[in-house]
């Protein structure tokens, strides 16, 4: 590790052992395999914390360290997501090119499965400077009750004016 390297993440807001587990430890394990293991890691993740509504997903992203979610774009079968805030811009800046952000594009695609009944994959669609950009797109075939269903009980989240009671 280089001191920049750890420069950065000693002061990460994420805290230095969250920030070097996921862009240290992860991708050493991984290695080349890292995109796609953390894709359906992310997926795991979402079955985990399975939430109703695109409002939730939003405050669970923020609440898992991920960033700022915001649904920019919405069709029947296509969604796009902006992931920006300091989270994003902080690992985008550590290391542009290896950074990757397929566990959050897999935790999309496994949410909206369980909130739409339909298949679904994500995508990192594009990476700028200070936020990401993430394209699902959904079956439109509702799952059928002879398919492999998962059946998911949403969770109720703790809002930040829950906090104090």
């Amino acid at each position: 590790m280089t001191q920049k390297r750890y420069d950065q993440l000693i002061n990460s807001q994420r805290g230095f052992v969250t920030a070097t587990m996921r862009d240290v430890i992860l991708p050493a394990l991984l290695g080349k395999e890292t995109d796609g293991i953390l894709y359906w890691i992310g997926k795991d993740l979402a079955r985990e914390y399975p939430v109703a509504s695109i409002d939730d997903l939003v405050l669970l992203t923020h609440q898992l360290g991920f960033g700022s979610l915001q649904l920019i774009k919405d069709s029947p079968l296509q969604h796009t997501f902006k992931l920006s805030g300091p989270e994003v811009t902080e690992r985008l800046a550590i290391d542009k090119e290896k950074t990757s952000f397929t566990l959050e594009a897999g935790f999309i695609a496994q949410e909206l499965e369980f909130q739409l009944g339909t298949i679904t994959e994500a995508e990192v669609e594009s990476i700028k400077h200070k936020e990401v950009r993430i394209f699902a797109q959904n079956d439109p075939q509702k799952l059928s009750d002879q398919e492999e269903t998962e059946i998911a009980s949403f969770i109720k989240l703790k809002r930040p004016q829950d906090q104090h009671k």
